[in-house]
């Protein structure tokens, strides 16, 4: 028989579990209310009718000197001070703080209501979580694909070029550009998500056309007759990248997978500017956000988010046309291949998806 004394030390015991669960459950709701109650950062809005609203959108001034002088260097455009529109929503770091603080003290993840429940019913450790997949079913914008099931498997549904051509790894080349007018790493890379792509049994075309030399200011001209002319002779085109590579730091732009080193990447997507009209920018977005969210459900670290850029960059000209920056000059020309790869994964996967 118990002791009185056993007794009150129990009751004290219950009394304690009552009060970290009631405090747990109130840190729960708090968390809940704080993550979608409205406190999170504004994000660029993407409406459901696909138009640019004023209260949405505000049309920029026309550009200055430098912007014009670096319209064909996205990098350097940021340099000299043009606004970015809007950068994708990441997750506060006081909210992460707290999530880990009581993932460590509770083994309770305040993001997911399983872990509180098998806190006090540990049947429901042996149930398996539902994953939710990603689709372009959960991307308002989202252009749909035109006949891809009808599309015969020689004719391409993804377009490549590069406009920023002679780009390179210094540890490959010596050198971030190749100088003279010759193809630089950057082709070697797409080439690699083109082979990718093979594996699938997706066609790709590519152009590898130069479009910075002579005139590294003038790329992007060029490169749009490049653009123009692969979507005339490919129809079929579902989708098309420009590939470059970034100039960063290697630490922001290293990542590993499956234990291998592989190159991150960003997605730049363009929303024009006065005389710069960008009819596609919000299906654009949507196409980035796709790609985006597979890349950090299948593969987390290896996409460094999406950058908002009030240029066009050629994108004006279709629906699903993105430019990518994979890895940076540290990087080796081997770790963007292995980087870029893993889009190929995606686009893949989003390709099959969209052909049911």
């Amino acid at each position: 028989m118990l002791t009185r004394r056993v007794r009150h030390q129990a009751k004290k015991i219950k009394l304690v579990k009552k009060i970290v669960f009631s405090l747990i459950i109130f840190l729960f709701i708090y968390s809940v209310i704080w993550r979608y109650g409205g406190l999170s950062e504004e994000v660029l809005p993407v409406s459901a009718n696909g138009s640019l609203q004023p209260e949405q959108y505000t049309v920029l001034q026309l550009p200055k000197w430098r912007d014009v002088l670096f319209s064909g260097i996205p990098r350097l455009i940021g340099s000299a001070g043009t606004t970015i529109v809007g950068m994708e929503k990441k997750e506060n770091q006081t909210q992460q703080f707290l999530r880990d603080t009581m993932l460590f003290l509770t083994n309770i993840d305040i993001k997911d209501i399983r872990s509180l429940l098998q806190a006090e019913i540990p049947v429901l450790v042996g149930v398996k979580p539902v994953i939710q997949t990603v689709s372009a079913m959960n991307f308002p914008n989202f252009p749909k694909f035109e006949m891809v099931q009808n599309t015969p498997k020689d004719k391409p549904l993804v377009g490549l070029y590069y406009t920023h051509t002679a780009e390179s790894f210094v540890p490959n080349t010596g050198a971030t550009h190749r100088p003279g007018g010759q193809r630089g790493d950057i082709v070697n890379v797409g080439e690699a998500l083109a082979k990718r792509l093979g594996t699938y049994d997706i066609a790709v075309v590519q152009d590898t056309t130069i479009h910075d030399y002579p005139s590294f200011m003038k790329a992007y001209g060029a490169s749009e007759v490049t653009v123009k002319k692969m979507l005339a002779e490919n129809p079929s085109l579902q989708m098309i990248f420009d590939i470059h590579r970034d100039a960063e730091k290697r630490e922001n732009y290293i990542a590993t997978v499956n234990g291998v080193q592989v190159a991150r990447m960003m997605i730049v997507v363009t929303t024009g500017q006065q005389g710069l009209v960008q009819p596609h920018w919000q299906q654009n977005h949507a196409f980035a956000k796709l790609i985006d969210a597979k890349m950090n459900q299948r593969y987390p670290g290896v996409s460094r988010g999406i950058r908002m850029d009030d240029w066009r960059y050629n994108q004006h000209l279709h629906p699903r046309a993105l430019l990518i920056e994979v890895g940076c000059q540290e990087n080796t020309k081997e770790e963007a291949e292995r980087g870029i790869e893993l889009l190929g994964d995606i686009v893949a996967e989003i390709i099959a998806e969209n052909k049911q």
